[in-house]
């Protein structure tokens, strides 16, 4: 990993000669909040900017702190702006994927970092742990259904990298018997194996062809 001052000095230099389109999923908070303000703020506002997340005061309060663009390119012009979406429901994301799918012509960003906290042990009306959806599933989902607007960024020549912020290397030891936990779940073994099968996601997304995938 580069050091913190390379790290800014390398986003200070990014200034494509496109309008980049971002997509940050669990923007509207922590890290994904963090992330997504250094991305308008490197950019100077100048990129299509997505935050898909549950809370529209927090996004349209994030996206009004953005910097205001200042540029056109073939037409574009830069757009900020927020897509709902419970991400804890994988008939949302579905939705939302097809939605993004239908208008937009490319994605150049892919930032994942949709969390949970509970204690608990409850199932989402689908019948899954939403610890299980949010860090596993859904963003497998978003990922796999955009590739085709990822391909699209590629084919133009443009940057296209795809981020999922998970504890990536802090997991352990699965269970083939029981890889949705419906025998032993608990907060304690969900943290120890969503992480596991979150790096073995990693490790098969970039064998999809036309882009790379990082993962932190």
């Amino acid at each position: 990993m580069p050091r913190l001052p390379a790290a800014r000095e390398f986003n200070a230099s990014f200034s494509p000669s496109y309008i980049p389109v971002a997509l940050f999923v669990g923007g509207t908070s922590g890290i994904g909040q963090g992330m997504v303000e250094a991305f308008a703020r490197y950019t100077k506002g100048n990129a299509h900017i997505i935050i898909i997340g549950r809370n529209r005061t927090a996004a349209e309060a994030i996206i009004s702190s953005f910097p205001k663009p200042t540029v056109e390119k073939g037409g574009e012009r830069p757009v900020h702006e927020f897509v709902p979406c419970d991400a804890s429901l994988m008939k949302n994301v579905h939705a939302t994927t097809t939605e993004l799918l239908s208008r937009l012509p490319k994605v150049n960003f892919l930032v994942l970092s949709p969390g949970y906290l509970s204690l608990s042990n409850e199932q989402t009306d689908e019948g899954i742990d939403p610890r299980f959806v949010l860090y596993y599933y859904a963003r497998w989902k978003f990922t796999h259904d955009l590739l085709p607007l990822l391909h699209n960024a590629k084919e133009a020549g443009e940057d296209v990298k795809v981020m999922f912020v998970l504890a990536a290397g802090k997991g352990g030891q699965i269970d083939l018997d029981d890889l949705g936990l419906k025998k032993n779940n608990s907060i304690i073994n969900a943290r120890k194996v969503i992480p596991t099968y979150t790096d073995l996601m990693i490790e098969v997304i970039p064998r999809f062809k036309y882009f790379s995938s990082e993962h932190q």
